[in-house]
């Protein structure tokens, strides 16, 4: 499902215009986003937890040339899904 068909489904569900569907979604997706900009976790219950992550630069070999390349250091976001996603979706 990407966020199209998300805001479709929300909109049937909850008898929204797509464009009130879409704002409720962008504005979830943007709260999450400027928590993780300030370091916090955010824990969805049921669902999982995202949190910022840094990710060291690290040296690694270039599979077509063999050469060795430096990765620089970079921020990335971790999601750990709650144990009742895991369940359902078993």
């Amino acid at each position: 499902m990407n966020q199209g068909e998300l805001t479709l489904a929300m909109a049937k569900r909850f008898f929204l215009t797509q464009v009130e569907a879409g704002e409720i979604i962008k504005f979830i997706l943007s709260g999450i986003t400027e928590d993780l900009k300030k370091g916090e976790r955010v824990y969805l219950r049921g669902f999982g937890s995202f949190n910022k992550e840094k990710r060291e630069s690290k040296k690694v070999r270039h599979p077509k040339t063999g050469k060795i390349i430096t990765i620089p250091e970079r921020t990335t976001v971790d999601f750990n899904p709650s144990e009742l996603l895991i369940r359902n979706i078993s």
